[in-house]
């Protein structure tokens, strides 16, 4: 005889099923949530530890360049060879600097010369007690280059110098040049913003411009133009100069319309850039070559007929003052650069971090590397020329930027970060 269980349900039975099952749908549901918070966490760690190593990776490229950069500067030195840096000297290293791993990262470095580039903060000379005053001859040479550039619908060369020249002026208060704009205009757009009204901190700023269109800062590679970064700078010479060795053909040839007063002719740019890229230049009076200098006249009048027909060796043509002759080159050109542009890029898998330092490179003498700051193995007490060398590193100057000392007697530091930024 068999018995059966008969189960019987009732209205709390139910109510205890549909809670049970209630209760399990929030617990999957938690579950799942909390699964998918540790899945969202775990990625953006594993996100973060990405950009951390890219980081770090694109840090050491920039720091592989700055001393690259040092012992170039060093090799110089000791070598006894003209004190040239050129474009020869980067694109060695730019060629060279493949990407090396780094940890599990890779890192890779690459160099520009911001001295081959029109410093549009050197445009201006401030004055005590009154508006800047133009460099006349930088502020011609801006205008030759925009009128080489094709700027197609863009604003004229005259519209966009007059108005870099009322950004970089001191205050509203200054005369506003007849092509530029002041305050006035620019709190008049759309979307308003003040005029800079002083030095620029980047050559970004220029978009910010009166008659700088993106078409105009970006260039036109089916025109063979770079974007305005690559002829222009905000950290270069602030006397002007560019260095001869390392500048785009434009710059050459609108730097030399602008101090001669000729029509810029893009085909001597080019032959100088050319002859550059082949032998560096090392003394600025191989420049005389292409007619560039200004010579002294050779003769003058004869008061009386014995002295006529016969030429009269001015001083300045003298080979003692040969030196002279080329002064007006030293105010064009240099064939020294102090300030870098340097790119460090650090790879992590998908994740890529570029790191844009601009350097300043401390003007520095061998004798300054037998500083025990320097050499740790150079006694101070049997060095009589460490004082010396210090004395000197306090008071020399170099193209209008001072070397200071440190804290402690110790020379300056090889280098200074002018501006950095991080880009993803």
């Amino acid at each position: 005889m068999k018995l059966k269980t008969k189960i019987q349900f009732n209205k709390r039975t139910g109510v205890a099923i549909i809670l049970a099952l209630v209760f399990i749908a929030l617990l999957s549901i938690i579950v799942v949530e909390f699964l998918y918070e540790t899945e969202v966490e775990a990625s953006l760690a594993y996100s973060q530890q990405g950009d951390l190593e890219a980081y770090l990776a694109a840090k050491s490229a920039v720091a592989k360049a700055m001393a690259y950069l040092a012992e170039d500067n060093l090799n110089t030195m000791m070598s006894g060879a003209p004190p040239v840096d050129s474009d020869f000297d980067l694109l060695s290293f730019n060629m060279s600097a493949a990407t090396e791993p780094l940890n599990n990262a890779l890192m890779h470095a690459s160099i520009s010369d911001e001295y081959g580039k029109i410093n549009l903060n050197a445009l201006l000379v401030p004055q005590s007690g009154g508006e800047p005053q133009e460099r006349t001859p930088l502020v011609n040479a801006l205008r030759e280059f925009f009128a080489l550039r094709d700027t197609g619908k863009g604003a004229s060369p005259e519209i966009i110098v007059d108005s870099i020249l009322d950004w970089l002026d001191y205050n509203e208060g200054d005369s506003e040049r007849p092509q530029g704009a002041e305050n006035n205009y620019y709190m008049g757009l759309e979307n308003p913003y003040p005029c800079k009204n002083g030095p620029m901190d980047s050559i970004e700023e220029l978009l910010l411009i009166k008659g700088i269109t993106p078409e105009i800062y970006f260039g036109d590679p089916e025109k063979n133009q770079l974007p305005l970064s690559e002829y222009f700078t905000v950290h270069g010479d602030w006397l002007g100069r560019v260095n001869i060795n390392s500048a785009q053909p434009e710059v050459i040839a609108a730097i030399v319309s602008g101090y001669t007063g000729n029509p810029a002719d893009l085909g001597l740019g080019q032959r100088i850039f050319d002859d550059a890229h082949t032998q560096p230049f090392t003394d600025l009076s191989q420049l005389d070559a292409y007619g560039i200098l200004p010579k002294p006249p050779t003769s003058q009048r004869r008061d009386t007929p014995q002295q006529a027909g016969k030429p009269v060796i001015t001083p300045a043509e003298r080979p003692d003052n040969r030196a002279q002759r080329y002064v007006m080159a030293g105010q064009i050109f240099t064939l020294q650069s102090n300030a870098f542009r340097i790119y460090g890029d650090g790879l992590y898998q998908n994740r890529m971090v570029r790191i844009e330092a601009y350097v300043f490179r401390n003007p520095m003498e061998l004798g300054d590397f037998n500083n025990p700051g320097l050499n740790p193995n150079v006694n101070p007490a049997n060095n009589k020329t460490n004082q010396q060398n210090l004395t000197r590193n306090t008071q020399r100057t170099n193209n209008n930027s001072t070397t200071v000392q440190n804290k402690g007697g110790l020379p300056p530091e090889p280098f200074r970060i002018l501006d950095w930024k991080i880009i993803k």
